[in-house]
């Protein structure tokens, strides 16, 4: 295996919102690092030593693969330890603070968002859903 490759492709993985990939490279990097094999760079600043890339990539890989099985082991792909907040992928309105009263009032498409700013949550609102 390629720890470096594991490391980029977990990440992109986590930006595009693809939870079973995320999940197979976080568990490939633990179980790597779990035989003695060498970290990745985790950092292009400066060099960190091994020790510190082998905590980085360890803690990292762990938080992603929990969030990522949790987003895939929910019906909905709503992992339950993050707090909801919703905004309308299309004009920006703000979204009920819970997913069924969100599905109630005709949101539709919501997904986990990892990197949003303000928002955990995107989807379309009830107006810009009609608007199809």
């Amino acid at each position: 295996m390629d720890p470096q490759k594991a490391w980029i492709e977990m990440l992109r993985s986590w930006t595009d919102r693809e939870w079973l990939e995320v999940a197979e490279y976080a568990r490939a990097l633990l179980e790597w690092l779990a035989r003695d094999g060498f970290p990745p760079k985790t950092t292009p600043i400066g060099s960190l030593g091994n020790e510190c890339h082998r905590k980085i990539t360890r803690t990292v890989a762990r938080h992603m693969l929990r969030r990522a099985t949790s987003v895939l082991e929910d019906a909905n792909g709503i992992p339950a330890e993050v707090a909801f907040s919703l905004s309308c992928a299309e004009c920006c309105d703000e979204g009920p603070d819970q997913f069924d009263a969100a599905t109630q009032q005709g949101w539709t498409g919501i997904e986990y968002t990892p990197a949003g700013l303000s928002e955990n949550f995107l989807g379309r609102c009830p107006k810009c859903s009609r608007s199809d």
